[in-house]
């Protein structure tokens, strides 16, 4: 007997979506504070102005964490999607008050019937204009609520 999937996949392969993004210096700040970041990059103009970067830019876990999180509301609403492995690389700094875009594209879906759901894979990352702030690649299973 085959085991076979109670729905069907709710995201195809090439499905894209986008989503802006911009943040504050507050937020940043905010953000690097409450995951123990005191580098002082994220939080004093000073410091950060006279440091390579010119001025305040996000931590690491903070882009990466916006770039996973979006995935995981994105891919597919109405739909439990966990995620299983994230690959990010960092290329460029975020700064405050610039207008950035999260995007994503599915590039993999592949039936899981044992998990009842679908593992789907993307690419994706968040840009500023033309500039790659990081780019990634997520991997995570799809379910019904």
């Amino acid at each position: 007997m085959t085991e076979e999937i109670d729905f069907e996949p709710p995201v195809e392969i090439g499905f894209k979506f986008e989503k802006p993004l911009r943040l504050t210096v507050e937020e940043i700040s905010t953000f690097a504070e409450l995951s123990g970041d005191f580098n002082p990059v994220h939080h004093d103009e000073e410091i950060a102005k006279a440091s390579r970067f010119g001025g305040i830019i996000a931590c690491g876990p903070h882009s990466s964490s916006l770039f996973m999180g979006s995935c995981a509301t994105h891919i597919a609403p109405g739909y439990l999607v966990m995620g299983m492995e994230f690959e990010v690389q960092f290329l460029a700094p975020l700064r405050p008050d610039t207008d950035l875009k999260i995007h994503w594209t599915m590039t993999t879906v592949i039936p899981k019937p044992k998990l009842n759901g679908y593992i789907v894979v993307a690419e994706g990352g968040i840009v500023s204009g033309e500039i790659d702030i990081i780019t990634g690649k997520g991997t995570g299973l799809v379910i019904r609520e």
